[in-house]
């Protein structure tokens, strides 16, 4: 399993850490600020906050903010009060689908289903739960800090769980072997529920294309280089060439004189 980090970290400044932060606490991590740290997780949030978060990738962009109590009833099951959460678009529904089909990433196999390649492990850092037995459609994210977090969800339910010390000293346990088994046994019996079973795959919305991209190259794929993973990305983004086809890397003078290889 691997944890990019550092490939976090740059992507975060590409972005600019301060937008980063701020679409963060739109999501409900109001403690989040424009700092590096703050693309590994580093502020500090409540189960709470981060079940409002990832309603932003459950609901195609949508943040609901969470709340306790649903209505009052009498006896008899009348109604006296009826309490409905406040929702809002937070990002794009296409920037949400992206998101959440990376982490359905992160509850691919082990390294018998086709997650090893040139002897790297590339299961994602959630496999477990597929390996206790949670088969059905769902997209996730492991976190360890002090403690241990693993956050996931279906189509229809979704489910945060925290394990770590109230005075805060060092679990010294990943979020993939402290919190994914408890999500993954939760979500188990969960799913078996009239209202929860009824499960589905995620559909990418207009403007999001799904492709075969080769394991190898990150290049399209194509029947010389079946060894390959299905990924989303915005419409006119994905990959142009094939891993068959590569692209002309050549600068001017070694495409007319005929120089180099084209390939490389």
């Amino acid at each position: 399993m691997r944890s990019d980090n550092n490939a976090t970290i740059s992507l975060a400044a590409m972005v600019g850490f301060d937008n980063v932060a701020a679409l963060a606490r739109s999501a409900g991590i109001v403690n989040a600020r424009g700092t590096p740290s703050l693309a590994l997780g580093s502020y500090d949030a409540t189960p709470m906050d981060m079940a409002g978060a990832y309603t932003v990738f459950a609901n195609k962009g949508v943040h609901i903010d969470p709340w306790m109590l649903a209505s009052v009833r009498t006896p008899t099951g009348d109604v006296i009060t009826d309490y409905s959460p406040t929702s809002r678009q937070v990002v794009d529904p296409r920037v949400a689908y992206l998101t959440t089909s990376m982490m359905e990433a992160v509850l691919q196999g082990n390294g018998s289903d086709g997650c090893m390649v040139g002897g790297r492990d590339y299961c994602g850092t959630g496999a477990g739960v597929r390996n206790m037995g949670f088969v059905s459609p769902a997209a996730g994210k492991t976190g360890t800090s002090h403690d241990a977090w693993f956050a996931g969800f279906t189509s229809n339910l979704l489910c945060i769980v925290w394990v770590g010390n109230d005075d805060y000293t060092n679990l010294n346990l990943e979020g993939a072997h402290a919190a994914a088994p408890i999500w993954a046994e939760f979500m188990k019996k969960a799913v078996q529920l009239p209202q929860y079973s009824d499960t589905n795959n995620f559909t990418p919305p207009d403007g999001v294309q799904i492709v075969k991209i080769d394991k190898a190259s990150n290049l399209l794929s194509d029947e010389t280089c079946p060894d390959s993973y299905d990924a989303a990305f915005l419409d006119g983004t994905a990959p142009m060439f094939t891993c068959d086809h590569p692209a002309d890397r050549r600068n001017i003078l070694q495409k007319i004189f005929g120089l180099g290889n084209s390939g490389n």
